[in-house]
């Protein structure tokens, strides 16, 4: 049998033990209906953090975005604003890559970045207190209902901005009715299952939990999810207080994989900062863990301090979520330079980066809107300093007589050896064209919804980049004459030389201010400057009419590459 045979064999295989598990999986939940309904209330959960993340990312319309990068500037804001953001929209997840895009886009400095994970652990903590303090005490069900109502008519119904509040109202219920499946099912399940006896005296019994809360964040990706379970399963009795701390010291070192998932097809800054996250919670964790009995006593005595009940154990498990998490952050932010450098040095940038290579389009930029547009138009930027320097070889002047200040007629005038520059095509095939490719390629993997500023924001990007490979393309038509003609006793050499220095000129104007439109002036001076003097050369037989149909065209290349540049 070949490769391919074998392969689709084991794919085959493998869709069958997939059918086979469903089917066990389907047989065990309809005869426990208990389990069915754990199973039901955990979807749910699931189901309505994934629709509260992408309306609030839709809602946002890239005020997250700069909310979080104006933050990093200071580590104590970044702290507060990681904290505050990861509140609001109930995902750390979705701040961490936020992050991870941002440093992967070489927006923000890496230490600010650290900061913000730092609070986006600590902001997650708030998921605990809704949970103990509103889900547990309360029939969420008779909640739910109004927002499932609302979110789902106003989704369908509503547009834009709108629908997205409406899928916030959505989300909304959806989490209230699985925190509500979820008590049921561990209230039908609590004559079948005691694991008070995992809580002996034993030290072993707790990294066991803490591994418990590693593997069910990993497999649910979401470690709020793994905080339900534990908080529901605590308050129906049927899971003790230490083993709960233990889970819950699990559940955020289970968080660090969406970091390093999201890390593995990024650059070096984005595994740096997925590295500081792994370090930082597994810290925390170890720190946590050694001190769980006297972090226990303490929050039994801040527990009766701001008026709990001794028996309040969810709401003193979320108390004690916030407190390691501060204790981690008030551990690891002295230390945040010396990691970040640390960091740098465990993850070098590369020697020397493919000239096509793209830097900033992975798949971490295209979690959220801005971060995309910001990778999109770092990349861009990218293309058009190569297209710049490439377009210098076209008009055969040096990039830094060109783009490094104003153009001089003596550059022009000098000596030319054609076979010291560059064909324009063979380079356009190895520098721009497969870095094209990539961008268009990120381009159309572009789904998440758009605001206008932003969609008018990505056709702009898309327009100019297209017009720059045009642009290109003209200079590669216009160097093959520029070459045939570059011996100084040739008949179209002095007009060739102004018409290298008035794209020079344009060149340059573009290079110091991108948006000018003032660019194509000195070529269509030169244009028309030469059009009249070819009439007269002609009369006067000082030009073959070879040579001038040669020199029209010349002009006619020159002035469509600088009209490709020219701002739309």
């Amino acid at each position: 049998m070949n490769r391919q045979g074998v392969a689709e064999a084991l794919l085959s295989r493998r869709h069958h033990l997939e059918a086979l598990g469903l089917a066990a999986a389907a047989a065990l939940l309809l005869a426990r209906m208990d389990l069915a309904t754990l199973a039901a209330g955990l979807g749910l959960f699931l189901w309505g953090m994934t629709h509260l993340s992408d309306a609030i990312k839709r809602l946002s319309g890239g005020t997250l975005n700069r909310w979080l990068h104006a933050a990093t500037r200071h580590p104590l804001r970044a702290i507060g604003v990681g904290a505050t953001a990861t509140a609001l929209v109930q995902s750390s997840s979705l701040v961490t890559l936020l992050s991870l895009s941002f440093v992967g886009a070489g927006l923000v400095a890496l230490p600010g970045a650290i900061a913000l994970l730092f609070g986006a652990n600590l902001g997650t903590t708030t998921g605990a207190w809704l949970i103990a303090g509103f889900g547990l005490r309360f029939d969420l069900a008779h909640f739910a209902m109004p927002f499932l109502a609302l979110g789902l008519l106003g989704s369908r119904v509503l547009k834009d901005g709108r629908a997205a509040a409406a899928g916030v109202l959505l989300g909304i219920g959806l989490l209230f009715l699985g925190i509500d499946f979820m008590k049921l099912g561990f209230e039908a399940w609590q004559d079948g299952l005691s694991l008070d006896g995992l809580a002996g005296g034993s030290i072993w019994h707790w990294p066991l939990f803490v591994f418990f809360g590693i593997v069910a964040t990993v497999v649910m990706q979401s470690s709020h999810a793994t905080l339900l379970i534990t908080l529901a399963a605590l308050a129906g009795g049927q899971l003790p207080y230490l083993p709960a701390l233990a889970i819950a010291i699990g559940a955020n070192i289970g968080t660090t994989v969406t970091a390093v998932l999201g890390a593995l097809g990024a650059g070096a800054a984005a595994r740096r900062l997925a590295g500081a996250h792994v370090v930082f919670n597994l810290v925390t964790a170890a720190v946590a863990l050694a001190l769980l009995v006297p972090l226990a006593w303490l929050v039994d005595e801040l527990a009766e301090l701001i008026g709990l009940a001794a028996d309040a154990w969810p709401l003193k498990l979320a108390l004690f979520h916030t407190l390691f998490n501060l204790l981690g952050i008030a551990l690891m932010l002295p230390l945040i330079p010396r990691l970040a450098a640390r960091l740098e040095r465990a993850f070098p940038e590369p020697a020397r980066i493919p000239p096509a290579q793209a830097r900033y389009l992975n798949s971490t930029a295209l979690e959220h809107a801005d971060t995309a547009l910001a990778a999109m138009e770092q990349e861009c930027q990218r293309l058009n300093r190569r297209a710049y320097h490439l377009l210098c070889s076209a008009i055969l002047m040096p990039s830094a007589d060109v783009i490094g200040h104003p153009p001089s007629r003596e550059v022009v005038k000098a000596r030319i050896d054609p076979s010291a520059w560059p064909k324009v095509n063979a380079r356009y095939h190895e520098q721009i064209k497969p870095l094209m490719a990539e961008i268009l390629d990120f381009y159309a993997r572009l789904d998440m919804p758009l605001t206008d500023a932003q969609q008018a924001r990505l056709a702009t990007l898309y327009s100019r980049t297209l017009r720059m490979v045009e642009a290109v393309r003209f200079g590669e038509v216009l160097q093959r004459s520029l070459m045939r003609h570059a011996a100084p006793a040739s008949p179209l050499r002095e007009a060739h030389d102004d018409i290298r220095l008035a794209l020079a000129r344009g060149l340059n104007r573009l290079a110091v201010a991108p948006e000018s439109a003032d660019v194509t002036s000195p070529i269509d001076e030169v244009r028309e400057q030469w059009q009249q003097a070819l009439a007269e050369r002609l009369r006067q037989h000082r030009l073959d009419p070879w040579l001038a149909s040669s020199l029209m065209n010349d002009l006619h290349q020159a002035t469509r590459l600088m009209g490709a540049l020219t701002p739309a």
